[in-house]
């Protein structure tokens, strides 16, 4: 069989498969592998899907990357670069809409809110919500909020949204509400950074197994 006809079986078995069973049928690596079919037409795209991994980690990391990191891996180019970088920027556009449970009408509400968003998921993810009338998630991570590796996206997200309040919502719901000298430390970090914006960090809410704690209306943090 020619190396084209190889490629072309190859692709269309990763099509099926998505289409049949879906993403989680799929690799990572051959997730990424099939995005690349739309950039990269003609072209073995399985050691670039590798390769992009290696480098940047996870998905995430490749979707976060900057255009110029993307065209050092060999066989990305700026277009295909553009085209990812458009693929991430639908993924934070899709997240930024509110989830499809009821929209927190007041600041009472947004404990149940990360709840219910939070609801059968792994601890350590952290949702980042612009309160309002249009209540969007503006960013969400899974693992450890970092105050200093993160801040960048994040504020690039709050200034692109406009978004004047933000709150922060931490995910323990395996575990205790209590908030840990790390919480409050990355608390003080964000609403120092984010008044230099302008943007006020309105409440930093850790949801726990029983019950939830807002480090403003709970007395832990002065704001």
């Amino acid at each position: 069989m020619s190396e084209k006809g190889c490629h072309h079986g190859h692709r269309d078995r990763i099509r099926r498969r998505f289409v049949e069973f879906g993403a989680d049928s799929l690799h990572e690596h051959e997730l990424v592998e099939l995005a690349l079919f739309y950039g990269i037409p003609r072209k073995n795209t399985n050691e670039i899907a590798h390769e992009l991994i290696e480098e940047f980690g996870d998905i995430n990391g490749i979707i976060n990357a900057s255009a110029d990191e993307l065209c050092k891996i060999n066989g990305i180019g700026s277009s295909v670069a553009v085209f990812i970088k458009l693929l991430g920027d639908i993924c934070r556009e899709y997240d930024s809409f509110v989830p499809s449970f009821q929209s927190p009408k007041d600041e009472n509400d947004y404990p149940m809110y990360f709840r219910d968003c939070f609801n059968d998921m792994a601890n350590g993810l952290c949702l980042i919500l612009c309160p309002g009338t249009n209540c969007r998630i503006v960013f969400s991570k899974n693992g450890v909020l970092n105050g200093k590796a993160d801040m960048v996206n994040i504020a690039n997200q709050l200034l692109k949204m406009e978004c004047d309040r933000v709150i922060i919502g931490i995910n323990k719901v395996q575990g205790s509400a209590s908030p840990e000298s790390d919480d409050i430390e990355i608390a003080g970090i964000f609403k120092q950074k984010l008044a230099l914006l302008g943007i006020t960090l309105a409440d930093f809410i850790i949801i726990g197994k029983k019950r939830s704690f807002s480090l403003i209306y709970d007395g832990a943090f002065l704001f």
